[in-house]
């Protein structure tokens, strides 16, 4: 007899499990996104184009069951047309402000050009008069009288209200007092004198710059002096900072403008 002996394979059902080590480690920590988010950078302020895509966003996602109310979307739209006039209005304002602020600019400049040439003109308008001065007598705010060589000259007083015999004393640079003079009728107001027509003691034989002061007494009233000005021949001009000064005699400067009276 004989037996046969059948080769069995073992074939297990099931795989053994795989050992832990196998096993991959797990992650630690939040998964990352496959795709980086995009951020729209938010306004401040919404306009007409975002406003519309809300409106259209709302109509494509409204329920198909339950839909919009025509009131409120008419009420919808008449807002999105307020917000676009407005808007609109908004733009229109700016625009007239700045068309303001220029025009005021240009005012402003233009109110600047006039000034200038006001001035210029004021300035050759002065030039001109203190040209045709040289050469006459002028009388300023002084108390200074210039005594010719022969012993001419003037000076410019003024008395107000009194009137009666004045007396007249001429000082050299130093203070001291050079000569005294007398008139025998001094004018009330504002008046000129004539050296030749006072009676000078010692009498006035050196020309040049001196200062003086006049006392006129009224009847029965004490001495009241009298207000002096600076006369004499404006033999020069010259320009000071843009502006001219007269030279009066042969070393006063005097500005044009302080000039009170100019005679021939």
């Amino acid at each position: 007899m004989i037996s046969t002996v059948r080769t069995s394979v073992y074939s297990p059902l099931f795989e053994t499990a795989k050992t832990a080590t196998d096993a991959k480690e797990p992650i630690e920590g939040p998964a990352a996104p496959s795709t980086p988010r995009s951020t729209t950078p938010l306004s401040d302020s919404m306009g007409k184009d975002d406003f519309m895509k809300l409106l259209v966003a709302q109509l494509k996602n409204q329920d198909p069951l339950n839909p919009m109310d025509g009131k409120d979307m008419a009420a919808q739209l008449a807002q999105f047309s307020s917000v676009e006039q407005m808007m609109q209005l908004n733009t229109t304002v700016s625009a007239q402000s700045d068309a303001q602020k220029q025009m005021v600019t240009a005012l402003n400049d233009l109110k600047t050009a006039q000034g200038e040439q006001g001035d210029n003109l004021a300035a050759l308008n002065e030039g001109q008069m203190a040209v045709s001065t040289v050469g006459k007598i002028g009388v300023a705010s002084g108390n200074t009288v210039f005594v010719e060589r022969d012993g001419g000259g003037s000076i410019t007083i003024d008395t107000g209200l009194t009137a009666g015999p004045g007396t007249v004393q001429i000082k050299d640079s130093k203070g001291n007092v050079v000569s005294t003079g007398t008139v025998a009728d001094v004018k009330a107001g504002m008046q000129n004198i004539d050296l030749q027509d006072i009676t000078f003691d010692p009498p006035l034989t050196k020309g040049g710059a001196y200062t003086y002061s006049v006392q006129v007494t009224a009847e029965g009233k004490t001495p009241a002096d009298a207000k002096t000005y600076t006369t004499g021949r404006i033999t020069g001009l010259r320009y000071e900072n843009g502006s001219p000064v007269l030279m009066v005699g042969d070393s006063l400067s005097v500005p044009f403008s302080k000039l009170i009276q100019v005679r021939s």
